[in-house]
């Protein structure tokens, strides 16, 4: 069993994750909710030059908040700097979009975007509209290798419902999940970990850093104080 942490991105969250590394964790997951913490890519890229090991990775990115050129773009880029080392974590944007007002995407709309960002991540030529206007787009100069095609980004879908666990088992990806659990939600999630593996093989993520948001402070303060004193 492997054990990752998860946590608000900040501009120096390197210092946890490189700590996070020594302690034996394998992965790192950072919050992409722009209205609540820093930029997620900036996060990882400066974690990514500081660490060696940890697998680094989105939780979870939200469609909306960048096209998904860019989104393949930044994710090639870290993966030059940690190759093999990085995770794409997807979701609909329940936190990230009600903190504008705004209600989760639909998970057509996720598909789509899932879909054109690995096309473009295997040099491939997408489908892809914006401005109401539909154009076939591709990475135009990968052999500079500016960035990195050629290590494999591993995807996982935050999915809470049956259609989301079903797109999930689609893409034989990994499942993350988020939600508190009381003992009768957990005996239904177990049931839900035995479908998505005999579907697809899927891969389990539980991200169980506390949800709230003083008790997140209060861990990360105790893990920066450890770093510090070097036990």
């Amino acid at each position: 069993m492997d054990f990752g942490i998860s946590l608000p991105a900040a501009a120096d969250s390197w210092k946890i994750v490189q700590r996070a590394e020594e302690l034996g964790f394998t992965h790192a997951w950072f919050y992409d909710t722009q209205m609540l913490s820093a930029d997620c890519f900036v996060a990882m890229g400066a974690t990514a030059v500081n660490t060696r090991r940890i697998r680094l990775g989105t939780g979870v990115l939200v469609p909306s908040n960048r096209i998904a050129p860019v989104t393949a773009n930044a994710f090639a880029t870290l993966n030059k700097l940690a190759p093999g080392r990085i995770d794409f974590g997807i979701g609909t944007g329940f936190t990230a979009r009600r903190a504008m007002g705004f209600g989760a995407i639909k998970l057509k709309r996720m598909e789509t975007y899932i879909k054109q960002v690995y096309g473009l991540l295997r040099g491939e030529a997408v489908d892809f509209e914006m401005e109401g206007e539909r154009r076939k787009i591709r990475f135009l100069n990968p052999e500079l290798e500016l960035f990195n095609l050629r290590d494999p980004i591993r995807l996982h879908i935050a999915a809470f419902g049956p259609r989301s666990r079903s797109l999930t088992a689609q893409f034989a990806a990994g499942w993350i999940d988020l939600v508190p659990r009381t003992r009768s939600s957990h005996h239904n999630c177990r049931e839900s970990d035995c479908e998505l593996r005999v579907q697809s093989g899927t891969r389990i993520i539980e991200l169980l850093v506390p949800f709230d948001t003083e008790v997140r402070k209060r861990t990360c303060r105790q893990m920066m104080r450890t770093s510090e004193s070097g036990h």
